[in-house]
């Protein structure tokens, strides 16, 4: 109901109280007169009471969508206020935490360069690099959960991308991306869940499962999005990591959205996780942005 209609039904509503009550009224009226022959029908009495009910039903109402409204108002005024200091606190960490990482990668690719004879060395500066580009994945991911309106300016292929670019800034990891099928925008929490789940397998893949090579693959089917991500790391037992909070993290994150979830790993042969998630029809049109 647009605001310009309320006044006129708030209105009519308590007329119809009020002719409601008139009529009550008079038809007590006819009811005791005709029963004992003591009561007289007076119709101006009746109006004076129909006009009572319905001023008071007015007054109630009213004051109950005054309240409504005022409800309303301080729950935008707090979602935008809340909003607002995302924002701050997104940029914030943008220029500080940012920065810095940006800073530590390159003094790490210098130090790789610099250590040309010492491989034992530089595998540990490579290892330490490898960490904080996973950091920096996480970082990402976290700043645009503080700053939805950012991640709406990109579609997930060009947010999946940052993800990786933030991962092959060494030549100790490859990570080759692809996609399938008809791109095209899906609904925000879906991206969202994709590239949350995107997010976590890479991290584990660098600080985990120490991979130099990751596959993955973003497909779009008339009906289903489907994202893959295999490594060539050390692999684990997912049955002795089911209470990982990342495991169970990406599971919840697909479930949310209506998705399927698989992992796929064994010791010394990599780890592969699969989503996917099936899209209406509809799902896919501008407008359910």
């Amino acid at each position: 109901m647009s605001p310009d209609e309320k006044p006129g039904r708030r209105i009519i509503g308590t007329l119809a109280i009020g002719v409601f009550v008139t009529l009550a009224s008079f038809a007590l009226d006819i009811f005791f007169d005709r029963r004992d022959g003591t009561l007289a029908t007076n119709g101006l009495n009746d109006l004076m009471i129909g006009g009572a009910a319905a001023l008071l039903a007015h007054i109630w109402v009213s004051r109950r969508d005054a309240k409504f409204a005022q409800n309303l108002i301080a729950q935008r005024l707090t979602n935008e206020a809340i909003d607002k200091e995302r924002k701050r606190m997104a940029l914030e960490i943008h220029d500080t935490v940012g920065q810095a990482y940006a800073g530590a990668t390159m003094h790490l690719e210098l130090a790789i360069d610099s250590l040309a004879s010492n491989e034992r060395a530089r595998e540990h500066v490579r290892r330490a690099l490898q960490l904080l580009c996973g950091s920096m994945t996480e970082m990402r991911c976290a700043l645009w959960d503080l700053y939805p309106e950012e991640l709406q300016k990109l579609d997930l292929r060009c947010a999946i991308e940052c993800l990786v670019k933030d991962l092959t800034t060494n030549d100790g990891l490859a990570v080759h991306f692809t996609t399938a099928g008809s791109i095209r925008r899906l609904s925000l929490e879906t991206e969202r869940a994709l590239l949350r789940i995107c997010q976590e397998a890479l991290s584990n893949a660098v600080k985990h499962a120490r991979a130099r090579k990751v596959k993955v693959v973003l497909r779009f089917a008339p009906y289903e999005a489907r994202l893959d991500i295999e490594d060539d790391g050390q692999g684990f037992l997912p049955q002795e990591s089911s209470e990982s909070l990342g495991l169970i993290s990406m599971k919840n994150r697909a479930h949310s959205v209506g998705g399927l979830w698989t992992i796929r790993s064994v010791p010394g042969s990599g780890t592969s996780v699969s989503v996917s998630i099936p899209i209406p029809p509809h799902d896919g049109l501008k407008g359910n942005r």
